[in-house]
C-alpha cells in the first residue's frame, strides 16, 4: 500500500553503510550486465595494466641492463610496434564491425586477417631493414646481423597477430579476456629481464620482451578458436566469404587503413616538426605533455571498440548506444582532465624544474581531449554504418591542418603556437564530428519512427528487427 511504513524491527532494516553498499553493487551490476559498459570497463582495466607493467618493465630494465642496452631495445620495440601498426592498415576495426553478424564464417575471416596483418608487417620490417643496413653508418646500433633481422621480421609478425587478438576478442564480446591476456604477458616478460640479466645485450632485453608475447599467440588462439569462435559453417564452401562479403570488407577495410594512417602520420610525424622547428630540448617538453594527454585519449578509444561491436549487433539502437558511450566516456574524462589542469605543475615538476615550463601546452594539450573524444565517437559511427571513408576525410584534414599549423605558429610563438594549433584544429574537428552525428542520429530516429508507423499499420513484425549480416546491408 502507498505510503505503508516499513514496520520491520530496526535491528533489521538496513544501516546508512550496508544502503550505501548495497546500492553500489546494485550499480556496478548493471555496469557489468551492460555488455557497451562492460567492454569498455574491461578495456579501461587493460589500459591501466598495461601502463603499470610496461613502466614496471622499463624501470626494472634500466637497473638490470646498460643505458646502451636499453636505448637500442626500446628503438627496436618502438620500431616493432610501428612495423606492425602499419601493416596491420587497421584491421582491427574490421573485425569489430563485421566479427558480430560473421557466424559461420568467423574463423576463415579471423585466420584471413592474420595472415595477411602478420605477413604486410614482416614484409614492410623485412624492407625497412634491408634499407638500413645498406644506408646506415657501419658502427650503428641499427645495423643488424642476420639472426638478430630475422629475429624483428618474425617479432613484428607476432606483434600483429598479438594486436588482433584483441580486436577478435572484442568483436565477440570477450573483452575481459584482453587485460588477462596483456597482463600476463606483462608480468611474464618482466620475470624474463631477470634471467636475461647475466646476458646483458640490447637483443637479450629486446627478447625478454617478444618471447613471452610470441608464446601467448597460440595459448590466446587456443581459447579463441576451442570456446568462443562459433564453429565453421558446413558444407565448407559455405564457410568461404563470398564475392559480395569480399568487396564489402575491402571497401571498408580501405577507407578505415586511409583514416588510421592519416592518424599515425600526424600523431608520429609532430615530434620531427617540433624538433625541427624549436629544437630536441622543446620536444622533450611536447613529448611528455603528450603521454599525459595520449593516456586520456584511449580512454574514448576503450569505449569506441565496444560501440562498434554493439552497433554491429544491434544497428537500429545506435543513436541511445552513442549517446550512452559519449556520457560514459565524459563521466571519466571530465573530472580527470580538471584534476589533470589543475596538478599539471605538480607532475610536470616531477621531471624536473625545465618540464614546468611546458605547463600551458600541457593544459591546451588536455582540453583537446575534450573535443577529441567526439571525433573518435564519431569514426566508430561511421564502422557501423559502413562508411569510413568519411571518418577517413575526417583524420586526413585533422593530419593536413595540424602540422600545417604547427609549422607556422611554432618558430613565433613556440610550444604555446604548438598548442594553439593542435587544441584548435581538436575543437573544429570535433564540433563538425558532433554536427555530422546529430543530423546521421535524427535520420534513424526518423525512419525507426516511420518503420513503427508502417508496422502498426500493415500489422508488420513486431520487433521491426533489422538484419546485418557480413554480406549484406
Amino acid at each position: 500500500m502507498v505510503g505503508q511504513t516499513d514496520k520491520r524491527p530496526r535491528h533489521l532494516a538496513p544501516s546508512p553503510r550496508g544502503r550505501w553498499s548495497i546500492g553500489i553493487r546494485s550499480a556496478a551490476g548493471r555496469q557489468w550486465s551492460d555488455p557497451l559498459s562492460r567492454g569498455g570497463l574491461a578495456l579501461l582495466v587493460n589500459t591501466g595494466v598495461t601502463g603499470v607493467l610496461g613502466f614496471g618493465y622499463w624501470i626494472i630494465a634500466a637497473r638490470l641492463f646498460s643505458t646502451y642496452a636499453v636505448g637500442v631495445a626500446g628503438a627496436l620495440v618502438a620500431a616493432t610496434t610501428l612495423f606492425s601498426g602499419i601493416g596491420q592498415l587497421n584491421l582491427s576495426g574490421m573485425l569489430t564491425r563485421f566479427l558480430p553478424k560473421a557466424g559461420g564464417k568467423s574463423r576463415r575471416l579471423v585466420l584471413i586477417t592474420y595472415a595477411f596483418a602478420a605477413s604486410a608487417s614482416a614484409l614492410l620490417a623485412g624492407i625497412s631493414l634491408i634499407v638500413i643496413n645498406i644506408f646506415a653508418s657501419p658502427t650503428s646500433a641499427l645495423r643488424l646481423g642476420a639472426p638478430e633481422a630475422i629475429g624483428v621480421v618474425l617479432a613484428v609478425a607476432a606483434t600483429a597477430i598479438f594486436t588482433i587478438e584483441d580486436s577478435v576478442l572484442i568483436g565477440l564480446r570477450r573483452a575481459v579476456w584482453v587485460p588477462v591476456e596483456n597482463g600476463s604477458f606483462g608480468i611474464a616478460k618482466i620475470g624474463l629481464l631477470f634471467l636475461f640479466a647475466s646476458v646483458g645485450t640490447a637483443f637479450a632485453l629486446f627478447s625478454a620482451w617478444m618471447i613471452p608475447l610470441t608464446l601467448t599467440i597460440p595459448v590466446i588462439s587456443a581459447v579463441l578458436f576451442g570456446r568462443f569462435l562459433p564453429p565453421a559453417a558446413k558444407p565448407r564452401s559455405a564457410a568461404r566469404l563470398g564475392r559480395a562479403a569480399r568487396s564489402s570488407i575491402i571497401r571498408f577495410a580501405m577507407g578505415d587503413a586511409a583514416g588510421g594512417l592519416f592518424t599515425q602520420a600526424w600523431t608520429y610525424l609532430l615530434p620531427v616538426v617540433v624538433t625541427a622547428s624549436l629544437g630536441a630540448s622543446a620536444n622533450a617538453l611536447y613529448f611528455t605533455s603528450f603521454l599525459f594527454s595520449s593516456t586520456i585519449d584511449q580512454i574514448a578509444v576503450n569505449y569506441a571498440s565496444p560501440l562498434t561491436v554493439e552497433g554491429a549487433h544491434a544497428p537500429e539502437e545506435i543513436a541511445i548506444l552513442i549517446r550512452l558511450t559519449l556520457r560514459r566516456i565524459y563521466v571519466i574524462i571530465l573530472p580527470t582532465v580538471a584534476l589533470l589542469v589543475i596538478t599539471c605543475p605538480w607532475l610536470l615538476g616531477a621531471f624536473g624544474e625545465k618540464y614546468v615550463s611546458a605547463v600551458p601546452l600541457m593544459r591546451m594539450l588536455l582540453i583537446a581531449c575534450l573535443p577529441k573524444a567526439v571525433s573518435t565517437v564519431y569514426y566508430a559511427y561511421c564502422r557501423v554504418q559502413r562508411v569510413t571513408h568519411r571518418s577517413a576525410v575526417m583524420q586526413a584534414y585533422i593530419c593536413t591542418a595540424t602540422l600545417s599549423a604547427v609549422v607556422l605558429l611554432a618558430r613565433p610563438f613556440g610550444l604555446i603556437g604548438v598548442g594553439l594549433a593542435i587544441v584548435s584544429v581538436q575543437i573544429s574537428a570535433g564540433v563538425a564530428s558532433w554536427r555530422i552525428l546529430r543530423m546521421g542520429l535524427r535520420t534513424i530516429e526518423r525512419h525507426g519512427a516511420r518503420r513503427g508507423r508502417h508496422r502498426r499499420t500493415s500489422g508488420g513484425r513486431a520487433d521491426g528487427s533489422v538484419t546485418l549480416s557480413i554480406t549484406g546491408g
